[in-house]
């Protein structure tokens, strides 16, 4: 389940690629590159699907890993928006340091590139609140409980599935550039440890879910503004 998603990325990228080959694009990988906010529900449903699997055999529900508590919504959407603030420290702070390291510059590489208005569309109003939920009942929800009890270590979890879930930005989308694909990488790394000890201390999804989601909506429509 560590590497499930990125694997799903690759294999959901190629899809969309083969579309650009049949309507005869010189560079049908290349342009299959911005289009991670539709075909990324396709990595979703495969995670989804996979921890279905997985959940099932521990008997319990797949939506017990998120911990969805009714009496605490208010709170934990108020709570969400607490933590979007803080998450851009450590998601901007990251981009800068690893452009930094990168390239030599404190000025990232633009991640997405303009869209037809329909995807865009899907991209700021259904895709995020997906992307949000599953990568969280991914890699804190399933992956960091299991990892404390399997090495009886917080540390060596935070450290396995933090990696693992920067790691996998490196395929999303997955450009062949080493350059951009280490930028990806690095820059993910402060957040990705961030939310996981959030997560450690609240044991509470929805709040990093949709403090997820949100960012992840504005990332789609900044490009669009610009």
């Amino acid at each position: 389940m560590l590497f499930a998603r990125s694997a799903f990325a690759v294999a959901a990228q190629a899809m969309v690629a083969a579309l650009f080959v049949l309507r005869g694009s010189p560079t049908p990988w290349r342009d299959s590159e911005p289009w991670l906010p539709v075909y990324g529900t396709l990595i979703d449903a495969g995670c989804l699907a996979l921890l279905w699997r997985l959940t099932r055999r521990e008997g319990i529900g797949l939506f017990e890993l998120v911990g969805f508590e009714r009496a605490r919504l208010g709170r934990d959407l108020l709570l969400g928006l607490v933590l979007i603030p803080v998450s851009l420290l450590f998601i901007l702070g990251g981009s800068y340091a690893a452009g930094w390291i990168v390239y030599g510059t404190l000025a990232p590489p633009v991640l997405f590139g303009r869209l037809p208005f329909p995807a865009v569309l899907y991209g700021v109003l259904v895709w995020p609140f997906i992307w949000g939920l599953t990568e969280q009942m991914t890699y804190n929800g399933y992956l960091v409980p299991r990892f404390q009890v399997l090495r009886r270590s917080t540390g060596v979890a935070v450290a396995v599935v933090a990696f693992a879930w920067a790691l996998q930005h490196a395929f999303m989308p997955l450009t062949f550039d080493p350059e951009f694909m280490a930028f990806r990488l690095l820059a993910a790394i402060p957040s990705s440890i961030f939310q996981t000890l959030v997560y450690l201390r609240l044991r509470r999804l929805f709040p990093l879910a949709f403090a997820h989601a949100l960012m992840d909506s504005a990332t789609v429509l900044i490009p669009v503004l610009q």
